[in-house]
């Protein structure tokens, strides 16, 4: 049996965590094996949880979660050995090109699924005009099969779409689809539906290089122990303009996780669901982008590293 392979891209924020719950919540038939670049990025419920290891976290519905580490032919090749597996989903770097995962759609043991690569509705036309990352969204949106306009229950109608026209000019080769605010997992559902064109199931990796690859810096601040979570949310809003994505899990002072993210200038917080275990890493990671990233994050740190009591050393990447 060959599993469908399907490759998940999309810029910093535009919702591939969000779309990767949905999947493994069962919005795909058969069993599933997602493969993410961090488990802590997405959100399992403990009582989902069948096992885990190093590698793998295997779910009570059938379902795995992967994390592609630095060898992607080891995990992409011991995936298509398996013959219990109907579809493998691959989640992209913010930055990557999908693209370049698309090629595995031909290996023995898979058969090609879509690149689908999710574009923020309230932000994509700005981040396509930016002058630091559009070519990196431009790219990343001309090797979709499938783009899926995320966060549509955040945008008006003007926006939504100024989004669509954005994206069909962008992907001219590219179903796009809206997600259903209401019911996104059967627009997820469709997503993954569509058939991969012929003429690209051996397509090579899309050809050039990122002009602005490097800029991107991150940093990774540690938060080993209970916080104003109000405080954190303040000063990340206050850096909004130097960031274009923060994540994390933070403590509060009542002792409850919470799951931080800034996302298209937006910061949220959601409590972390009851009875997961506590994350092993506390913290989080901070990326910029622009014409002198490292100070963008440098910025973001100071205003951030008195708040979450940091003292270890930071993090880059």
């Amino acid at each position: 049996m060959s599993a469908r392979l399907g490759i998940i891209g999309g810029y910093l924020g535009s919702g591939k965590t969000t779309l990767v719950n949905v999947l493994l919540a069962g919005a795909l038939p058969g069993r599933t094996a997602v493969v993410v670049n961090d488990f802590g990025s997405v959100n399992i419920d403990a009582d989902l949880i069948a096992s885990a290891d190093d590698d793998t976290i295997e779910l009570t519905n059938g379902c795995i979660c992967c994390q592609l580490g630095d060898d992607v032919a080891r995990t992409m090749t011991a995936l298509a050995a398996r013959t219990d597996l109907d579809n493998v989903l691959c989640e992209v770097s913010g930055v990557g090109n999908p693209g370049e995962l698309a090629t595995w759609r031909s290996y023995p043991g898979f058969s090609p699924g879509p690149v689908l690569v999710c574009a923020d509705a309230t932000d994509v036309v700005r981040l396509l005009r930016d002058e630091y990352v559009g070519d990196t969204v431009a790219r990343q949106l001309a090797a979709a099969e499938v783009v899926l306009l995320t966060k549509t229950d955040l945008a008006i109608s003007a926006e939504i779409g100024a989004a669509l026209d954005a994206c069909a000019a962008a992907a001219p080769q590219a179903r796009v689809l809206e997600q259903d605010r209401v019911h996104p997992e059967r627009t997820a559902a469709r997503a993954f539906a569509v058939a991969a064109p012929p003429e690209q199931e051996t397509r090579g990796p899309a050809g050039g290089s990122d002009a602005h690859a490097d800029s991107h810096a991150s940093c990774t601040l540690a938060a080993p122990g209970p916080l104003d979570v109000a405080a954190v949310v303040r000063a990340l809003e206050g850096q909004a303009h130097e960031l274009v994505r923060a994540k994390g899990t933070l403590q509060g002072g009542d002792g409850r996780w919470n799951e931080v993210q800034l996302a298209a200038g937006r910061v949220e917080v959601l409590p972390r669901a009851d009875g997961r275990p506590a994350p092993v890493h506390p913290g989080l990671v901070l990326i910029a982008a622009g014409p002198d990233p490292s100070g963008a994050l440098e910025s973001a740190r100071t205003a951030l590293t008195g708040i979450l009591g940091n003292r270890g050393p930071v993090l880059r990447r």
